[in-house]
């Protein structure tokens, strides 16, 4: 950032991966102020994400996308992220560990043009976009990623024809008491003769903690 001093959502973002413990690899933060100018400016044609405040977007979507990294890290075949949408969490993942390889799949034609747009600019060589109904994809896949896709039974129902016996689907919530619902109508389903595995993670994502977030853990055995 060449001495200048720093925008106020730069700070929030420096501070935020800190306290993830997340290294900050040279050009990380240039890169990241990229896509949040991208982000914004598509956002006024597109409507990515329901804010333009450049603190929000980095404490509700960056942050929050990168407070399962932990949980990721490691894997060696490619994480699917279903519903892209603006690129949470995958793009945020993305940029923080290279060796990571994320499928974005996205079947709005205009979202999709963002994250093929942001992956060329951004240089993110470890991201791929299927523009496509998460129905029409094909391939297997051990962990699913999943931010704002309906419920729990919803998204189990969009992501079990792909996923592999031992696989994981790693979604994002809020409220406790929301998720306990998700999970009962999930249990109550009969998951088509599946044993699954629930666990729920508080997860405490720097500059948002007023707010309850957790991440629901579904596990195929």
């Amino acid at each position: 950032m060449n001495g200048a001093t720093p925008r106020p959502e730069i700070r929030i973002l420096v501070d935020g991966l800190e306290r993830l413990g997340i290294d900050r690899a040279p050009g990380l933060i240039e890169r990241f102020q990229l896509f949040i100018d991208e982000l914004l400016t598509w956002n006024k044609k597109t409507n990515l994400v329901g804010t333009s405040d450049r603190d929000e977007v980095v404490r509700r979507h960056i942050l929050d996308s990168l407070a399962a990294l932990r949980l990721i890290n490691g894997r060696t075949t490619p994480i699917l992220d279903i519903g892209a949408g603006a690129g949470f969490p995958s793009i945020p993942l993305a940029l923080v560990e290279g060796a990571l390889l994320f499928h974005a799949v996205e079947k709005r034609k205009k979202r999709a043009m963002f994250l093929r747009n942001v992956a060329v600019i951004l240089g993110l060589q470890n991201l791929t976009v299927f523009e496509k109904d998460v129905r029409e994809l094909k391939g297997a896949y051990d962990t699913v990623v999943a931010r704002g896709v309906g419920d729990l039974l919803e998204l189990f129902r969009l992501a079990e024809r792909f996923l592999k016996e031992r696989g994981m689907i790693i979604a994002y919530k809020g409220k406790m008491s929301e998720i306990e619902k998700e999970v009962a109508r999930l249990r109550a389903d009969g998951k088509n003769g599946k044993n699954l595995s629930l666990h729920i993670q508080k997860v405490d994502v720097p500059s948002l903690e007023e707010e309850e977030r957790n991440i629901v853990i579904i596990e195929v055995k």
